[in-house]
């Protein structure tokens, strides 16, 4: 009877305490824990205040036996009081989405530990940023950078990030693909980094491809060569043999990946949102959001089943052209940590000499590669995103194969289209055009005058354009100035721009001087034709006036209609403020808290002051004055008030509020 009568009065403790804070998300276990707590605080400030435990302890003990049922009434607020700051610490360490249930007594434990790995794994890295002199340059430290020569800095770059390790190794060679935010010096710098990671052990790899299998190797693979053919920082790769006689490369992603890759991206963002708010170079380029692109692109890479599902549409899309060949993907064994491809045998076109290719063989390859790649980005299908020398391979039969699919593209019919009239644009020569093709497919800054950048891209057409189709140069040059213009093209486009140029670069180790853009304008087809042919100007004007011809005879009708309206005083305009009801909740709730903070601080500044006054009546058989029992409770109802707006503050809304 004695638990049953405890429990009854924790429980009724715990509805007191939820009844005050006027929360129903805090759950009974954690409002139990925290009543607990909250109890035994309560208790040993009250034992403080009443006992004097500098006495010695036999008097300590007297003194509580003759205190105790008014020790139990003191304690009571402080316990109430103790209880409800533990429900806010508990909520604190602990907060969570409202519609999750139940107590997770683990879970802010392990988000504590992951957030310290973060702090010391950020600190690590700021170290070795200010070793290479590097902090200015993100905003770690005010001062200057040491050198402002691109390569310098390029090369100061490559070693902090070969340095730090990880996944900021990765993130160096994808901006190294970025020619357009990079100059060529800090391009090639950066294409020198290679991952430095340790290659798995056979025990590894095995088990980590047994458990994606989930059966025995013995019964899939007839033989599989456990030394590596490649070791990178988030997969392995191995060659082996179906049953069937089929060679097969296996690419497995290292156990345990996901943890370190989150704790790096997640320390690379936050660098790059410091060097954003805290450096011009930063602010121009929005490497923030540069950063968040490059860390879902790797994110991306780590699902090996986006690889294979790429590698596939490649393959359809190459399936037109015979000299190129992908590798077919083993659908039965890939899964999100494990990719089975064909093997294909021969050797990168970075590995072949120039001079092992006969001129007109290598003209044929350079064709066969360049039109399966850029007939795909115009059909709007799978191109290669880094067709570099390396992912390209001479096969043995005499054709060209494609490997490593991490990153690829494909335009929609609108990127399609405004891909076009840039083209048109840089062929005619028309800045204006130009900036309304970029207008049309990427976001401008509101900062920006558009005169200027007009002017902008006209100094570049008078720079870079002659007679004829631009060069490729010319392409990255106008993608690096629409970076610093500050466009913000979709990925996609920037994708199919940064692919032209390091297609040119292998098309030129196979055949020199080859005429990529001419080789664009050529299989554009008749879109093209048309769309750069002046005898097309008046089918052109036809297809607009389709469109906009109905507006048009429609406009004088209604133009009339305003007039009329205005002339009689009729036209008249109302807004309705806070119409939807999302925008009166989140008003609501913010003068909510406003009122109850203000009700609290005036609530404790006026039991203060009652507890400051030395007058006032006295309450009958006792050493009280009113106004002192007046201000204990004002400054307990005023604690309370202040629990709940702080406790409203640190808890997220739930979902349906917020949809409103």
């Amino acid at each position: 009877m004695a638990l049953l009568g405890n429990l009854a009065v924790v429980l009724l403790f715990a509805w007191v305490v939820r009844a005050l804070l006027g929360t129903r998300e805090v759950t009974w276990p954690r409002l139990i824990v925290a009543v607990l707590i909250g109890s035994i605080v309560g208790a040993t400030v009250a034992f403080v205040l009443a006992v004097d435990i500098t006495s010695p302890l036999d008097e300590q003990i007297a003194d509580f036996e003759t205190v105790g049922a008014e020790l139990r009434v003191l304690a009571l607020p402080f316990q109430i009081v103790a209880a409800m700051l533990a429900v806010v610490g508990i909520e604190l360490l602990a907060a969570r989405p409202s519609q999750r249930r139940g107590l997770r007594t683990m879970g802010w434990i392990r988000g504590v530990r992951r957030r310290t790995g973060m702090m010391l794994r950020g600190l690590r890295v700021a170290r070795i940023l200010v070793r290479h002199g590097l902090a200015p340059a993100l905003g770690l430290k005010r001062g200057e950078v040491p050198s402002r020569d691109p390569g310098e800095l390029a090369r100061r770059a490559r070693l902090a990030l070969e340095d730090a390790g990880g996944m900021f190794v990765k993130l160096g060679q994808l901006l190294a693909t970025r020619p357009d935010l990079l100059p060529p010096e800090a391009v090639a710098e950066l294409g020198q980094l290679h991952a430095a990671a340790r290659p798995l052990s056979r025990e590894e790899a095995e088990r980590a491809i047994a458990a994606e299998i989930g059966r025995p190797l013995q019964e899939v693979f007839d033989e599989i060569d456990w030394t590596p053919l490649g070791s990178a920082s988030i997969a392995q790769v191995h060659t082996a043999t179906l049953h069937d006689g089929r060679r097969v490369v296996i690419k497995v992603r290292r156990p345990g990946l996901l943890q370190a890759v989150e704790r790096d991206l997640g320390i690379a963002v936050a660098f790059a949102r410091l060097a954003e708010r805290r450096t011009d170079w930063g602010a121009t380029y929005e490497v923030g959001a540069i950063a968040e692109d490059f860390a879902s692109a790797l994110r991306t890479e780590l699902d090996l089943r986006v690889e294979a599902r790429h590698a596939a549409e490649m393959g359809t899309a190459a399936a037109r052209r015979p000299g190129v060949r992908t590798p077919a993907i083993v659908e039965e064994y890939t899964t999100e940590r494990l990719l089975v491809m064909d093997q294909l045998v021969g050797s990168p076109l970075s590995a072949t000499p120039a001079a092992a290719l006969d001129p007109a063989e290598a003209l044929r390859l350079a064709d066969e590669l360049c039109t399966s790649q850029v007939e795909a980005m115009l059909r709007g299908e799978r191109f290669h995103g880094d067709p570099h020398p390396g992912n390209v391979l001479l096969l043995e039969d005499g054709t060209l194969g494609l490997i490593d699919f991490g990153v690829t593209g494909r335009l929609d019919a609108f990127e399609r289209s405004s891909v076009f009239q840039m083209l048109l644009a840089i062929r005619l020569g028309e800045p204006s055009l130009l900036y309304e093709s970029l207008v049309a497919v990427g976001a401008i800054p509101p900062t920006r005058n558009p005169d200027e950048i007009e002017r902008e891209l006209a100094r570049f057409m008078a720079a870079y354009l002659g007679p004829g189709l631009p060069s490729t140069d010319a392409l990255t040059d106008l993608m690096r100035l629409t970076t610093r213009l500050g466009f913000r093209l979709p990925p996609q486009t920037s994708t199919m721009f940064r692919a032209l140029a390091t297609l040119a670069g292998t098309l030129e180790q196979l055949s020199p001087a080859y005429p990529l853009i001419d080789r664009v304008a050529k299989l554009g087809g008749e879109e093209l034709r048309e769309r750069t042919s002046p005898s097309s100007v008046g089918e052109l004007v036809q297809r607009e006036w389709a469109q906009l011809g109905p507006l048009v005879r429609r406009a004088p009708r209604h133009l009339d209609r305003i007039a009329t309206l205005v002339e009689h005083g009729g036209l008249s305009a109302r807004v309705r403020l806070f119409s939807d009801a999302g925008d009166v909740a989140v008003i609501e709730r913010l003068l909510n808290r406003a009122i109850l903070a203000a009700l609290s601080l005036g609530l404790g500044v006026i039991a203060v002051a009652m507890l400051a006054i030395e007058a006032g009546p006295v309450l009958a058989g006792t050493d009280l004055r009113l106004l002192e029992v007046l201000g204990w409770a004002g400054l307990f109802g005023a604690t309370v008030l202040l629990l709940r707006v702080l406790l409203e503050v640190l808890r997220p809304p739930p979902r349906d509020r917020l949809r409103g």
